[in-house]
């Protein structure tokens, strides 16, 4: 099992009443790709709520094995996601991949 985290701000100009929408419509896209990309097990968009953190939103998904994690990354569903909602809204990505 790989785990993939993806971290971002959003940028300046960036409305803060928009925040919670973005996040909410990157989650339900993101986990409705559970089960249409090969090894793609879990999927979860994260607004940041508390202090102390230097990133805004947190993808967190799971994949089988690392080759999984390759083909997901340039899925034409997933790279759909990050280029019509994530890209224009965000900057400083940040991602660490570990195996469990």
């Amino acid at each position: 099992m790989v785990k993939h985290l993806v971290m971002w701000n959003f940028k300046e100009d960036f409305p803060e009443e928009k925040k919670e929408a973005l996040a909410k419509e990157a989650d339900a896209r993101l986990k409705a790709l559970v089960g249409q990309i090969k090894g793609l097990t879990f999927a979860e968009m994260k607004l940041n709520r508390l202090p102390g953190s230097n990133r805004e939103l947190l993808l967190v998904s799971d994949v089988e094995t690392a080759e999984d994690l390759a083909a997901y990354q340039v899925h034409p569903l997933h790279v759909a996601v990050a280029t019509e909602i994530i890209k224009p809204a965000t900057c400083d990505r940040a991602c660490f991949d570990y195996e469990l």
